[in-house]
């Protein structure tokens, strides 16, 4: 169902991989633009979490063999240097199964997932920098925990250093891949645009429940986020665009905390 005459008006999508000024409506993808389905979404989904296990317990035997004998299972899943790259080895799994999945079906993988790097890509850093500060902001107001899980890996300046440089490169990277260039597009194929916009938010704010203690007024700001995201997405009809206001996000956040620590050296000062 195309959408009613009154709709936004939105970037056009060009061949050539770049946004234009050129004001056209959004649509919901047709059933024949998508070379893939639901289930592949899902295949994904359980590709990444059987991955993750696999490599981290990996990472777990390597480092408690050769570097820390003692150390236990709690302590290995709250140690970034083990953690990460297992989960690192883990998305570039599901990258490669995305990248031959789109392959097989004879369909180019960046034009296919609506990868369009925008003219002025600043501007959305500087979005997910001002969304950053509205969720700091915004968590003031709210019941947050005193405490929550993922500060479990903020404890070792080195670690921290990695979580920053994991958060705004191949995080932000595969979540957008992932949650608005696969999933959305097969939501918005099925389902009412907005349905699909709020799905796909819900699932990515829900993926960080148990970082979060499933909380829910720090899930409720991520799923503020997510909405953004995913309403950029939809509005300019380009991944690139949600990567960078994720990244910027990310980074932002990071920033502050680099700033409050003294450069990462006395993280109990964040807690």
């Amino acid at each position: 169902m195309s959408a009613p005459d009154n709709s936004p008006l939105l970037p056009a999508e060009q061949e050539s991989g770049s946004l234009s000024p050129v004001p056209v409506q959004v649509q919901p993808p047709q059933p024949d633009s998508l070379p893939w389905t639901f289930m592949d979404v899902v295949r994904m989904a359980l590709l990444t979490v059987v991955a993750i296990f696999f490599f981290t317990s990996i990472s777990f035997s390597i480092a408690s063999h050769r570097f820390a004998p003692s150390m236990s299972t709690a302590d290995a899943a709250r140690n970034p240097k083990i953690i990460l790259p297992g989960q690192a080895a883990a998305y570039f799994l599901t990258l490669g199964f995305m990248v031959v999945l789109l392959h097989q079906r004879g369909r180019p993988f960046w034009q296919s997932v609506k990868w369009r790097w925008p003219s002025v890509g600043v501007g959305y850093l500087l979005t997910g920098f001002a969304l950053a500060l509205a969720v700091q902001f915004s968590s003031a107001y709210l019941p947050i925990p005193k405490s929550l899980p993922i500060e479990q890996y903020f404890t070792d300046t080195s670690g921290v250093w990695l979580m920053a440089i994991f958060g705004v490169t191949l995080a932000p990277l595969m979540e957008e891949l992932f949650f608005r260039g696969f999933l959305y597009p097969v939501l918005a194929r099925h389902l009412p645009l907005w349905l699909a916009i709020g799905l796909t938010a819900l699932g990515f704010a829900l993926i960080h429940a148990s970082q979060l203690a499933a909380a829910w007024a720090p899930l409720l700001l991520l799923f503020g986020v997510g909405l953004v995201l995913t309403i950029i997405r939809a509005r300019t009809g380009s991944v690139a665009t949600s990567f960078l206001i994720h990244v910027g996000y990310n980074a932002t956040l990071f920033t502050l905390l680099y700033l409050s620590t003294d450069h990462f050296r006395h993280l109990e000062k964040a807690t």
